[in-house]
């Protein structure tokens, strides 16, 4: 504040020291400037409140703060009481139920098939399902994700937009009860939100996880990445927008997940390269992170799960296990990475449809080019180095055990 008693001091300044003058005119007048700023603030603040706008924005605050709590709880465990989430034990009491699983089978044209799944019921080689009609459309093969029953599932399309929806709003198709595979068609298929204007479904996400995470980290077919601040949600949500992630004309969105400022990003090329970069070196702009040859393109972008292996699975069965002493770390973007397997093995037609950060608990499923759907134990595939025998596959993804939730809810709490 600027009180009488230094108005009075100031012109007994000058008077004394007329030089003084100029300088104690400029403070007045930078502080007269700051106080008309805040005055103007204060003014508009006042406005919005009258009008309504701000305790509209409040209200979306609050909306949204609730959603991310609802996201928490599913979780942790959706039986969890207030009280119950202050301790430990009784939250992983609760949690060692396996949830209910689901695996989503989807293609770029929205069309999403969900077939229910047992984690009781989890055998090596077992056959969910066989579906039947086209599996490729423009030679590109459905994508999986399998999640559980009560997650939140983010469809991310081509043009930037988003929507999100529960996985129960998909109406499941269960497996026969005797232990042969269902036969389902892709009329049976589920389309929650329709492309608009040309644009395709490029992936769906499970974000649960939101409010433990720091950024989105977008990747496009290309490999190019860019990390969003979680802190943008409410508006990423409200809007139904987080951007397409592209640069170049014939480029695409891929894929978004969840991240924090300490985890390491893995991307894998169809033709067999890897990088692993570290989170700090993805900005907020789209900058290409591993060059890619002119027919290559994404089919894998995950985060490392430290202390785990990285498995990559061939068209073919073939896995390869990377150890973590073996992943290299990229010091700089725009780079090709590391070589999966040998140009001879690249030349001879080798491809990769899939990879993941696992270990010998998790679990993975098959889409073959017959169109049936295996699951494969993770330590089976470690132990014999491929898959058994059957028709070459098309999408391979990788997911933990059920069991694991009571150690997540652990390392929440």
């Amino acid at each position: 504040m600027i009180t009488p008693e230094k108005i009075e001091e100031w012109i007994k300044e000058v008077g004394e020291r007329p030089a003084s003058a100029p300088i104690i005119l400029q403070y007045i007048s930078n502080r007269l400037r700051e106080l008309t700023d805040r005055n103007e603030e204060l003014l508009a603040e006042n406005i919005a409140l009258i009008s309504g706008k701000r305790v509209e924005e409040y209200e979306q605050r609050l909306a949204h703060l609730e959603y991310q709590l609802e996201l928490l709880k599913r979780q942790i465990g959706s039986n969890l009481s207030p009280e119950a989430m202050r301790g430990l034990d009784q939250a992983t009491a609760d949690s060692k139920s396996p949830e209910d699983l689901n695996i989503l089978i989807y293609r770029p044209e929205g069309r999403i098939l969900s077939v229910e799944l047992n984690p009781q019921s989890l055998m090596d080689g077992f056959n969910v399902c066989q579906i039947q009609g086209a599996l490729l459309l423009e030679e590109e093969p459905p994508r999986l994700l399998v999640v559980s029953s009560k997650e939140e599932i983010m469809s991310i399309y081509t043009s930037g937009r988003i929507s999100t929806f529960p996985v129960s709003h998909i109406l499941p198709i269960k497996t026969a009860s005797d232990g042969t595979p269902g036969v389902i068609r892709w009329d049976q298929a589920s389309l929650p939100d329709e492309p608009r204007g040309g644009e395709r479904l490029a992936c769906l996400m499970p974000v649960s996880r939101l409010p433990l995470a720091e950024f989105f980290v977008q990747t496009s077919r290309r490999g190019f990445v860019k990390k969003v601040r979680t802190s943008m949600a409410q508006s990423i949500l409200s809007n139904h927008y987080i951007g397409s992630g592209v640069k170049l004309p014939l480029d695409r969105t891929f894929s978004i997940c969840l991240g924090g400022k300490n985890d390491h990003l893995i991307l894998v090329s169809h033709e067999g390269f890897l990088l692993r970069l570290e989170m700090t070196r993805i900005t907020s702009s789209v900058e290409e992170a591993i060059r890619l040859g002119t027919s290559d393109h994404l089919v894998s972008a995950f985060l490392f799960r430290p202390g785990f292996s990285v498995l990559v699975m061939t068209q073919f069965g073939k896995a390869v296990q990377i150890t973590e002493d073996r992943l290299e770390v990229g010091r700089s973007l725009r780079t090709k990475g590391q070589a999966i397997f040998s140009a001879q093995r690249r030349e001879k037609g080798a491809r990769v449809v899939g990879a993941g950060s696992t270990n010998g608990e998790d679990w993975a499923a098959g889409l073959h080019q017959d169109g049936q759907i295996i699951l494969y134990s993770m330590a089976n595939i470690f132990a014999s180095g491929l898959l058994p025998a059957q028709c070459q596959l098309l999408t391979f993804e990788t997911f933990p055990s059920p069991t694991e939730k009571a150690q997540l809810v652990k390392d929440i709490l």
